[in-house]
């Protein structure tokens, strides 16, 4: 097991434990400094994983008789979209 796979599965247990961080690291022998730093490459390696889950549509496949709107969502996510039938906008803008 690499470094980075044994810090990830510790990372991994302390989420589950419902430890602080300070009181897994005592717990399993682990400076607090060395465990935080894990932790924060963690989350990054997480977040990173969830952005990769959206795909890039090329503006040429969007039919031409469309048009874009834009709907701003109250916690202020953007969403624009090109599309020929207002059924389908109306459907988006009750996702609220």
């Amino acid at each position: 097991m690499s470094k980075q796979e044994m810090m990830y599965s510790h990372v991994e247990d302390w989420k589950t434990s419902g430890l602080t961080q300070s009181r897994y690291c005592e717990s399993v022998g682990i400076k607090l400094a060395t465990f935080s730093y894990w932790v924060i490459k963690y989350k990054a390696e997480s977040i990173q994983s969830v952005d990769s889950n959206f795909i890039t549509v090329k503006k040429d496949l969007i039919a031409s008789s469309t048009q874009e709107y834009e709907i701003m969502y109250p916690n202020g996510v953007k969403l624009r979209v090109h599309i020929a039938n207002l059924s389908e906008l109306y459907s988006l803008v009750n996702l609220v």
